[in-house]
């Protein structure tokens, strides 16, 4: 399967965000998960809107992004 290229930059966005949260204390880790929130719901968003485009389960372009990547899903 075919991965848009605006889903592979979000998942790297949440990985990004993932290390900054994990790297970071106090009022910094809080803003940094809300990066994370943010670009964690955009993923999901992304990958919803391109399962119904694309006629295919959730979990399929899940398992094809991770694929892309190299990385789990962050929804595992």
């Amino acid at each position: 399967m075919e991965i848009p290229r605006r889903l592979i930059e979000l998942r790297q966005a949440v990985e990004a965000a993932d290390n900054r949260y994990r790297s970071n204390r106090g009022e910094n880790a809080t803003v940094a998960l809300a990066v994370w929130s943010d670009a964690t719901a955009a993923l999901a968003r992304g990958i919803a809107a391109y399962a119904d485009e694309a006629g295919v389960p959730h979990r399929e372009v899940e398992s094809a992004l991770q694929r892309a990547t190299g990385r789990h899903a962050p929804f595992d």
